[in-house]
């Protein structure tokens, strides 16, 4: 081990450091020896003090100490009178002798503190250069590998190993037991108010635990593996939301130009269709019907084309919103009259607030919701169901919500319900495309609402909001 190298190497030091404290003390007595005649007694005790004070700056308390008693005897020995005759029991030696041990002591503690604050002042220069250099290793990395490559350097500089564990929630607990983290200390990697992973530390000799200094350095390290790994999430979060704006932008692209070249010949295909359908006299009953289907299933597929290219104009944000101050009771009316699906089986309930306010919103755009909705609830409604259209005040929305009395939503996948083509039943007899709820929630986003699914007791719901603002003072055309 290293402490039988270190003790032994110890001991020699200050073996060496007292010798030469004795060495400074006889070289000053032989120094000033041939002086003796020359200099006054205390010019001596100078020179013999000023021996003491540059062991004390060197080599430190202990042999300070020895120097100043050896100076005291040197002193009476050879420069006091009678000469060659040891005497230090009257008052000046014992004088000079605690002016000496003074000086040594006082020096010592002086020069003690002064080396042992410029060794922390070197000490914390350099471990503010290693967070640097760690702190820019850590801004360049592009995942959580080269933030563990970075951090396990900076700690193995300090006798310590780490094991890096990189979380996406706050249940690190879980994580790293999961990951088989062990170490003697562990730091959560918190930015701001998420946790984003878990650093475990553990000495490399057989130490129980890590010191103050290292406690603070690893303490430092973990926040600024904390600040790279959020910036790395946040990048790749920025990356993903251009793939995916892309991946838009190109999908309503394709669909824009497939809809836009396929609904000229489906119109024809329906006129068509139509007039082989109506030239019932002059056509068999079977291939008269055989056009009526034709003409059926083209108006389906026209109808479509018309969803898809409606879609991809929302998208594109080339549908713009032509908002007016209405009552919200008109497009309500209009919505039931346009709705596909009703027929003498189906029961409308009506239930709208009273005096509800005027309503911020495109009549158009609105009315295209609420036939979407009302032929969902018609088509997915059991017979002779009743369909319920209510609409109330919040605080600051107007909450709109249509019921049916039929099949509920799919547990799991209600919040999946308004994307593109997507289905409540994959495998129905039902028609349909999937693009009517999605269609829903871009109009109605777009107005800065809400629209949300769930079931109820014996069908299913969809709700939405419409902002409820203030609207504009009237003025009477009599005022000036």
């Amino acid at each position: 081990m290293s402490f039988a190298f270190a003790t032994p190497f110890a001991s020699t030091r200050r073996v060496a450091d007292y010798l030469a404290a004795v060495a400074v003390c006889w070289l000053t007595a032989a120094v000033a020896l041939p002086l003796r005649d020359r200099l006054d007694l205390p010019d001596i005790v100078m020179l013999f003090l000023l021996a003491v004070f540059v062991v004390a700056t060197l080599l430190g308390r202990g042999p300070a100490v020895v120097a100043s008693f050896l100076s005291v005897a040197l002193f009476d020995y050879y420069f006091d009178t009678p000469h060659h005759l040891l005497f230090l029991g009257d008052t000046e030696h014992v004088l000079t002798l605690a002016i000496m041990l003074a000086v040594g002591l006082v020096t010592a503690q002086l020069v003690s503190r002064a080396a042992a604050k410029a060794d922390d002042a070197q000490a914390r220069e350099r471990e503010t250069r290693q967070l640097y250099e760690v702190a820019r290793d850590m801004a360049g990395a592009r995942d959580g590998t080269e933030v563990l490559e970075a951090a396990r350097h900076y700690l193995s500089d300090r006798g310590l190993s780490g094991n890096l564990v990189v979380a996406d929630d706050d249940r690190l607990a879980d994580r790293a037991e999961g990951h088989h983290l062990t170490g003697i200390a562990s730091f959560p990697l918190r930015a701001g108010t998420k946790v984003r992973g878990v650093l475990a530390v553990t000495p490399l000799d057989d130490r129980t635990g890590l010191a103050d200094t290292q406690h603070r350095a690893v303490e430092a390290l973990a926040s600024l593996a904390a600040l790279a790994l959020e910036r790395i999430h946040y990048a790749e979060a920025a990356q993903r939301a251009e793939l995916l704006v892309a991946d838009e932008r190109l999908r309503s692209a394709v669909l824009s130009s497939l809809s836009h070249d396929l609904r000229t010949p489906l119109t024809t295909l329906v006129g068509l269709a139509d007039t082989l359908a109506e030239g019932r006299g002059t056509l068999p009953a079977d291939a008269a019907e055989t056009a009526g289907v034709i003409r059926d299933q083209a108006q389906a597929m026209h109808k479509l084309l018309s969803d898809l290219l409606y879609m991809a104009r929302l998208k594109s944000n080339s549908a713009p919103l032509r908002r007016e101050w209405q009552p919200f009771e008109d497009v309500v009316g209009s919505s039931l009259r346009l709705a596909e699906n009703v027929g003498p089986d189906r029961h409308v309930i009506i239930d709208l607030a009273p005096d509800l306010p005027l309503i911020f919103f495109d009549a158009v755009l609105i009315e295209r919701v609420l036939c979407n909705l009302l032929d969902n609830a018609f088509k997915y409604a059991r017979p002779g169901a009743r369909i319920s259209l209510a609409a109330r005040l919040a605080s600051a929305y107007l909450e709109v919500s249509v019921c049916n009395d039929g099949s509920e939503f799919p547990a799991g996948r209600i919040e999946s319900m308004f994307g593109l083509f997507v289905r409540g039943t994959n495998e129905s007899s039902i028609p349909g495309a999937g693009l009517g709820l999605a269609i829903c929630k871009a109009i109605v986003e777009a107005h800065g609402g809400s629209i949300w699914a769930e079931n109820c007791v014996g069908g299913a719901c969809v709700r939405f909001t419409l902002p409820r603002l203030t609207p504009p003072a009237v003025v009477s055309e009599d005022e000036p």
